[in-house]
């Protein structure tokens, strides 16, 4: 892992953003401009950083793969049960999709001031633009 090129870097950027098309508006732009806003930001990361950064976003990145190729899918059932049996239930691909992960009580005490306070104002930012109530 201590030999990650910018190359390795650019290549889970561009994963993680093709994994943000099955997100729903408005979340999607969000976590678009969240990913790339962090990015520009540790452009600059020691070593040590830019290797836990790495980790964290390929961890994020496999959780949104597996979490898509199931929602991938369930659409594709979805849609063959549609074709089957003509019924509009089946395809309803509006329906509140839940992606990602809640941080357990270990990563949660992990995290530094500043990184609580990040995740609060994201929290806080995404709370009020998207619900699962949203169609």
């Amino acid at each position: 892992m201590n030999n990650l090129s910018k190359n390795d870097f650019l290549k889970l950027y561009r994963n993680i953003l093709r994994c943000h098309k099955i997100l729903q508006e408005p979340m999607r732009s969000m976590g678009d401009q969240y990913v790339k806003t962090e990015w520009k930001l540790h452009k600059k990361a020691t070593p040590k950083q830019a290797i836990q950064f790495y980790e964290q976003w390929n961890i994020y990145c496999n959780i949104l793969l597996t979490q898509r190729d199931s929602i991938l899918k369930e659409n594709s059932n979805n849609n063959d049960n549609y074709n089957n049996n003509n019924n509009d239930n089946n395809n309803d691909n509006n329906n509140f999709i839940n992606i990602g992960q809640d941080l357990n009580e270990k990563q949660m005490k992990s995290l530094n001031k500043k990184q609580i306070e990040q995740l609060d104002k994201l929290k806080s930012e995404t709370s009020t633009v998207y619900t699962p109530s949203d169609k």
